[in-house]
């Protein structure tokens, strides 16, 4: 077969055999369609009602428009018939009537230049066919009605769906006569600017912003990424926007569903904008507190911000179980403070110990926040670049850190002495110069790369003055991480479980074996015991392996 000279782009007859396939069916979406056909028809309201014919529920569609005067043009899959207006500013697809494909219908139209109506009924399976539909004379003197017989899956949740259609819809909509409530999509926003042909409005609190359908196209809310910035706040404050489509013929929405906007120069030209605007609704606040990349983004986009509010958290040492949530709450900026970076449990929990101790008894430990390096203030604050521990064992010195572990077989216990290396940066600045202090401490929980406390090695110095409880508090801190598998306790019961053996463990090393085994049987008299004695009586236990002798003391 020889191959021909030329070809060019085509639709197969055969699409129009797939047409119920372009589109979900859902109601909502048959809504959304309909409603911006009535809109680009110049019509003033809309009017939706709900009848039942012969055990047939219909939903009915009616608009004041300007009617249709090429019936032909509606089941012309990709031919909008709209005119040259409509089609430069919303580049209309002509697809929008099949969204009722594999519906049953009728509709009905004013045909302006005929002077009178016309109808056309499309039974469920005449849009796959492409089989030739009657024309009819129409009842109707205006605009254009479309009758639905709706499934069974519309019933349930149509009033909400109709509502949904109509909330930011241009036009005001009846549903059974009864006008349903519109809104501003721009509503509450902090400002509203125009821009690349749009309404574009600023939120810092916007409880929306999750579900990503920020932008509305006359009515119809589709997905779209658009700049979001997040401040170093406690609450995690969040500034976002949205966008109300007013007259943007370049933003075209993907077809044929047209739920997302296509990415191309014109939405990029929009996100700028919409960007810009963003930034300005922030410069206009008393203060901020953005990462120094959208400060520098801002001024990139022309705004001049001033620096992130100087301040920062006090210092919390991380645990094993921050899951949980770790409190945050800002300091006055006076006073002397130095920067931590993020720690693992062990490092943190001994780092807890050195606080009120020379050199760093009059500085105030804050948490470190990245995302504000690069404002002036912040890089002018000493921060810790590394922290390190050497441990005297009867003359032998061991090291431990994040990277050097100590021996397998090194026992919990006692030691001569735990020292802390800390290395202090005089800024945060890469070229700062560095200093390097020594703090004795108390007590050191080495992790060793595991989480158990079968396999952590816990130390205490001799004459350190940490007590059981404090120590205990530190293994506790450093060790324990709840397990949310379905067959474990709860989390309190997994935590009180934790504190006890962790009690145990620190009284054993500092007290002794006879100590630790006092402190468990106190602690299961107290559990299992305890609450069977009466208030006003007091007992005597004599104890030994196989036999307890239990008597009341007298009053």
């Amino acid at each position: 077969m020889p191959f021909p000279t030329t070809i060019h782009s085509a639709v197969s007859p055969d699409a129009i055999r797939r047409a119920s396939r372009l589109f979900s069916g859902d109601s909502r979406d048959c809504l959304h369609e309909i409603f911006q056909n009535a809109r680009r028809a110049d019509a003033t309201r809309i009017a939706v009602d709900l009848t039942e014919r012969e055990g047939c529920s219909l939903l009915h569609v009616r608009d004041d428009g300007c009617g249709i005067d090429d019936p032909a043009a509606l089941l012309t899959l990709g031919h909008s018939g709209w005119g040259d207006d409509i089609a430069r500013s919303e580049d209309p697809a002509g697809m929008g009537m099949f969204s009722l494909a594999g519906r049953t219908i009728e509709i009905q139209s004013f045909s302006p230049s005929a002077g009178t109506a016309w109808k056309v009924q499309i039974p469920a399976d005449a849009w796959d066919s492409g089989a030739p539909l009657a024309l009819g004379q129409g009842t109707i003197r205006w605009g254009t009605l479309i009758s639905i017989e709706m499934p069974d899956d519309w019933k349930h949740g149509l009033h909400a769906a109709v509502a949904d259609a109509a909330r930011h819809f241009p036009l005001p909509v009846t549903l059974n006569g009864a006008l349903l409530l519109r809104e501003d999509f721009l509503k509450d926003a902090r400002l509203v600017e125009n821009a690349c042909g749009c309404r574009i409005g600023v939120y810092d609190q916007d409880t929306d912003w999750q579900d990503g359908h920020r932008v509305n196209f006359h009515g119809h809310r589709v997905k779209c990424a658009l700049p979001t910035v997040r401040e170093e706040t406690d609450g995690g404050g969040r500034w976002t926007v949205r966008i109300d489509i007013v007259d943007a013929p370049q933003i075209h929405l993907l077809l044929p569903a047209r739920k997302e906007v296509i990415d191309n120069a014109a939405l990029k030209a929009l996100r700028d904008a919409a960007e810009r605007i963003l930034y300005k609704a922030i410069a206009a606040r008393p203060d901020h507190r953005l990462p120094f990349s959208a400060w520098q983004r801002a001024r990139e986009l022309g705004v001049t911000l001033p620096q992130a509010r100087s301040g920062l958290s006090i210092w919390r040492p991380q645990t094993a179980d921050d899951c949980h949530g770790r409190s945050r709450r800002m300091i006055a900026p006076e006073g002397a403070m130095l920067i931590v970076p993020s720690l693992e449990p062990d490092i943190a929990q001994a780092l807890a110990l050195a606080r009120g101790k020379p050199p760093i008894q009059d500085v105030q430990l804050v948490e470190a926040e990245d995302m504000l390096q690069g404002y002036a203030w912040y890089d002018d604050i000493p921060v810790i670049k590394d922290i390190s521990f050497r441990i005297d064992r009867e003359s032998t010195l061991h090291r431990y850190d994040d990277d050097m572990f100590l021996p397998a077989d090194f026992a919990c216990g006692l030691v001569d002495r735990i020292t802390l290396d800390l290395t202090v940066g005089e800024t945060g600045r890469a070229d700062a110069l560095r200093s390097v202090h020594f703090i004795e401490i108390p007590a050191l929980v080495c992790r060793n790369g595991g989480w158990d406390i079968e396999e952590a090695i816990i130390l205490a110095t001799r004459d350190g003055g940490i007590t059981p409880d404090r120590l205990g508090h530190m293994i506790y801190a450093t060790l324990f991480c709840s397990s949310d598998d379905r067959d474990c306790d709860s989390w309190d019961t997994q935590s009180r479980s934790f504190g006890r053996d962790a009690r145990q463990h620190a009284v054993q090393i500092l007290l002794g074996e006879d100590a630790a085994t006092l402190e468990a049987i106190n602690m299961s008299a107290w559990d299992n015991l305890s609450w069977l004695i009466p208030l006003d009586r007091k007992i005597v236990i004599y104890a030994e392996r196989g036999a307890i002798t239990v008597d009341f003391l007298p009053n």
